[in-house]
């Protein structure tokens, strides 16, 4: 029993097991909500770059694209898509779990070490960008890996091993700016550190100075120069911009079309107020106002034995803020708030372990038979934190991991569930030789279908989507991944979620369509349109999805008048239980006023299965209607007179 106890102490003296608990409790939380697929925007970027070694936008990330290469080509198992999204969980997870290690080793606390780990990790900013294959999990882990080195150093600076964790520090800050802007931000408060305790040793001890310096420069210098062009030449990648000289390439890689229009312009004190107020918000949401009150007591601890690390900690968190709170174009400017939020994240642990250490040396002795009651009470608000960041976390993540969002008619966030799968579902429909246009949010995916999964080489895929005129003379069959006002002169149609603008009207209905045959007419009996044939894959649906349902309707007469459509889900007793209504076909591009008679339109839709949706069997109907100049509507009518049409039905059986 005695040798147990050894061993259990010897065990809580180390960091590892510890950091190791934070890491694998973290991959199985993220694990849970992970996204199954492929994602739009920057994560679909890296999802098809990392695997093919290709150039992504500035800066380039070439660390992380040569990691997600090997690991894509090394995990065994799932998706290349899915392996991408794993890889920043790992490394999410990972920054956390380095934190946990360095607050145990300035601490000697097990307690708060885990508190502070898994009170970053579950932060659901953080959580949020570690189940999708962007940059930012591997932001926060190399954030994470150079806070700690410093604090480590300034910590045992003066020990044998002093001089090995600053060249682990300057290496991990080297590496990092291969990675994102963001961390160019901690470059004046590690300078303003080393140079303040250093001083004079910077030039008697030359030899480790230039040491230093060679490992924070020359992994850019080096990586670079070398890799850029390389991922350029292989040619792999949708970008408007070839850069070529020297010149182009530094302003490629700065970003100078980004960083002229919205890089510290804090324009007037309404605007720089209003990006504080976002960020505190987000900041409080995530981790709670304990959280920010116990890290600010952090810092302030932190200053009385290291003065510099607090300089260096208050430089960097002022500066990363500021990048954060001025890319106001970037609807994800929340995304550059996480290297802040990990500087906090030391604070915290740090607040936590100054704290304990200062009550129970003052209070220790004295008051010894409530030392036990104490710590439950601290165990339990430091348990209730994580309670509540779990709380608002979760449910939100692991809806957007298992059913996500609809496919809008715009599609520029792509990044939960089944949504860019859903989007390339019918890619291989698309007539022969097409071009597809998309933005940048749909074009990832496209891409990573086309070059990872081999999937219609034949098919030309360009961004921005504005180049419909470019493409109209050339002959190929032109394709829309969102919606886009085009001349009277189209005839567009859906292939699956895809928009196909075709120079004729379409007579024939695809196949794999069902008939349904169902000619609709005003109140008068005056035929306008038919609902022809419809496309529902799934008659058994588990609850907990968005189930593409595809319409094919046939124009009765030249130029019937514009009408809407709404679709609805009904029980079998005809209550209804979701509508969703369009004003026009083909997610509102093709009013009904411009067909000509006998064309046939194919007409996408999505119905919504809610995970909570009880088992039975529904039916899905449609209401065509215009809504006249004095408020009231006007509908279509079947054969039998209905206003609503029935279509068909479906049974839904309980969520896997």
């Amino acid at each position: 029993m005695q040798n147990l106890l050894a061993k259990t102490r010897d065990l809580s003296r180390r960091g590892w097991p510890w950091a190791l608990a934070v890491f694998i409790l973290l991959v199985i939380v993220y694990l849970r909500t992970l996204l199954p697929g492929t994602a739009g925007g920057d994560a679909g970027e890296l999802q098809y770059a990392g695997p093919l070694l290709a150039l992504v936008h500035p800066m380039g990330q070439p660390l992380y694209v040569m990691l997600g290469f090997l690991w894509s080509h090394i995990m065994p198992i799932g998706s290349i898509a899915w392996r991408m999204n794993l890889l920043a969980a790992i490394f999410g997870a990972a920054g956390c779990a380095f934190l946990t290690w360095t607050i145990h080793r300035l601490s000697r606390n097990p307690i708060v070490a885990l508190a502070a780990g898994l009170t970053l990790g579950l932060g659901s900013t953080l959580w949020g960008q570690a189940v999708i294959a962007d940059k930012y999990g591997f932001n926060v882990f190399l954030a994470s890996l150079v806070i700690g080195l410093a604090l480590w150093w300034v910590s045992e600076r003066d020990q044998p091993h002093g001089d090995k964790l600053l060249y682990a520090l300057c290496l991990a800050y080297g590496l990092s700016l291969l990675h994102h802007q963001s961390m160019f931000m901690f470059a004046p408060g590690l300078g303003l550190l080393v140079v303040s305790i250093e001083k004079q040793n910077l030039w008697k001890n030359w030899r480790r100075t230039l040491i230093c310096a060679a490992l924070v420069l020359l992994p850019a210098l080096i990586i670079y120069p070398l890799f850029l062009p390389f991922a350029q030449a292989r040619n792999l990648a949708p970008f408007m911009w070839k850069p070529e000289g020297l010149k182009e390439w530094i302003d490629w890689w700065s970003a100078r079309h980004v960083v002229s229009d919205e890089l510290l312009v804090f324009d007037s004190w309404a605007n720089w107020s209003s990006q504080l107020t976002i960020y505190i918000d987000a900041l409080f949401w995530d981790y709670t106002v304990v959280f920010v009150v116990v890290a600010v007591i952090g810092l302030i601890l932190l200053g009385r034995r290291f003065p510099f690390a607090v300089v260096f900690m208050l430089v960097t968190y002022v500066l990363v803020g500021s990048l954060g709170a001025n890319f106001r174009a970037n609807v994800r400017q929340f995304t550059y708030y996480l290297p802040s939020f990990v500087i906090l994240g030391y604070a915290y642990g740090i607040g936590l372990g100054e704290g304990y250490r200062i009550l129970r040396e003052r209070f220790g002795t004295k008051f010894s038979k409530w030392r036990l009651p104490a710590a439950i009470v601290g165990i339990v608000l430091l348990a209730g934190v994580i309670v509540i960041q779990f709380g608002r976390a979760y449910p939100l993540r692991r809806n957007e991991a298992v059913y996500g969002y609809p496919l809008d008619a715009y599609r520029q966030t792509l990044k939960t569930g089944d949504m860019g799968d859903r989007l390339v579902a019918n890619m291989a429909d698309l007539p022969q030789y097409a071009v597809v246009l998309a933005d940048w949010e749909q074009v990832t995916i496209l891409w990573y279908k086309q070059k990872v999964e081999g999937l219609r080489p034949d098919l030309t895929l360009r961004y921005p989507i504005e180049q419909v005129d470019d493409f109209a003379g050339r002959g190929q069959p032109i394709c829309l991944a969102r919606i886009l006002l085009v001349g009277e002169e189209w005839h567009p149609t859906n292939v699956g979620p895809l928009v196909c603008l075709n120079r004729e009207p379409v007579k024939d209905i695809p196949e794999g369509f069902t008939s349904l045959d169902k000619p609709l007419v005003t109140e008068e009996g005056n035929p306008q349109i038919e609902l022809a044939a419809y496309r529902l894959d799934q008659a058994t649906i588990p609850a907990g999805q968005y189930v593409p349902l595809t319409l094919a309707w046939r124009a009765l007469i030249d130029h019937p008048e514009d009408y809407s459509i709404s679709l609805h889900i009904l029980t079998e007793d005809w209550q209804q239980v979701w509508s969703q209504d369009v004003a026009s076909p083909v997610l509102g591009m093709y009013p009904t006023s411009r067909w000509v008679q006998d064309e046939v339109v194919v007409d996408y839709h999505e119905l919504a299965i809610p995970r909570e949706m009880p088992p039975a069997r529904y039916l899905w109907t449609v209401v065509v209607y215009q809504q006249r100049e004095d408020g009231s509507f006007a509908q279509l009518r079947d054969a039998e007179g209905n206003i609503e049409v029935l279509g068909g039905t479906f049974e839904v059986v309980p969520a896997r």
